[in-house]
């Protein structure tokens, strides 16, 4: 079964704490099921430079995993609201493993 070409949908994901993005989400079709992915990597305007986060099996997760990340980078002191002196980082989720 063949697709035909088509420009990636693609995803900036921002941060209120950044100027610039902090990663990109692109979907994507793998293995011979063509099963469907969304891949994460983090932000650079030079393609050599991004890094890889993982591959979920929905946007809604990939984007998850990413503010997981980011929120995991903070000092506990940030993460403190209202009258609690920390606050939990949302839990990550596995990432969807590779095409049989």
């Amino acid at each position: 079964m063949s697709h035909p070409a088509a420009a990636p949908v693609e995803w900036v994901i921002k941060s209120a704490r950044e100027d610039n993005p902090i990663a990109y989400v692109r979907m994507l079709h793998l293995g011979p099921q063509h099963e469907l992915y969304f891949r994460a990597v983090t932000y650079s305007p030079h393609h050599d430079q991004r890094r890889l986060l993982g591959y979920w099996g929905s946007l809604e997760e990939a984007i998850r995993n990413i503010h997981h990340i980011e929120l995991s980078k903070l000092p506990a002191a940030w993460l403190a609201t209202g009258g609690a002196t920390t606050k939990e980082i949302p839990a990550s989720t596995p990432q969807k493993p590779p095409p049989v």
